[in-house]
């Protein structure tokens, strides 16, 4: 893929750039799963990556953990998130947090 392609307004449908999760259902109002090839980091079909489900469950695991012992909050809550659209939808200048430990809480 030509990398015009991806940055070009003509190559996507008309609203790309907004958040409009309506487009991924059905005429019935009901989720269709995308093609399991259209992300190909971990491949697809006979020869899928073995470790896919593995990196899912630590990913979930970290952010679980994440979650459960740090309360975050934004920096600057009048901040206007926007994003760079490319390929990987980046927050344009970062998205600053403050991570702080939860108080009370047991760690393991």
């Amino acid at each position: 893929m030509n990398m015009r392609m991806c940055f070009s307004d003509d190559t996507w449908p008309d609203g790309f750039k907004e958040f409009r999760p309506e487009r991924w259902l059905d005429e019935n109002g009901i989720f269709q799963d995308e093609s399991p090839y259209k992300f190909i980091a971990f491949s697809a079909g006979p020869r899928i990556c073995v470790g896919k489900e593995h990196a899912y469950m630590h990913m979930k695991i970290f952010s679980a953990m994440l979650l459960s012992n740090y309360i975050f909050k934004l920096t600057d809550e009048t901040k206007v998130v926007t994003y760079k659209t490319i390929v990987t939808l980046p927050i344009d200048g970062g998205l600053h947090v403050y991570a702080s430990p939860r108080v009370g809480h047991a760690r393991p």
